[in-house]
């Protein structure tokens, strides 16, 4: 598996629609090829994390220009642009059926 993370910074008071634009995305989200898992982290300080877990390098980088698409639809609410990275999974469990 490989994972990529993406942090950026929201601009103040935009949490709400970001939270309904996320929501209203998430069968685009779904589509990505080779996507297995996603979750979004958000900090007080308003920086988001996304981290998608996908079945292959192959699959991660082939989904990039899909993602690039989401993140232009969700632009209009950073403070900064979004930086990303990639990482092999070394582990992966989980204790929950439905997160």
């Amino acid at each position: 598996m490989y994972a990529r993370m993406t942090r950026f910074r929201l601009k103040l008071g935009t949490r709400d629609e970001w939270f309904r634009l996320r929501d209203g995305m998430a069968a685009d989200i779904h589509a990505l090829k080779g996507l297995k898992h996603w979750f979004t982290l958000q900090g007080d300080d308003d920086e988001v994390v996304v981290v998608a877990i996908h079945d292959s390098v192959w699959s991660a980088e082939a989904a990039m220009p899909d993602v690039l698409k989401l993140w232009q639809r969700i632009a209009h609410l950073m403070d900064d642009q979004p930086s990303t990275k990639f990482y092999d999974v070394t582990r992966f469990d989980t204790i929950f059926d439905n997160v």
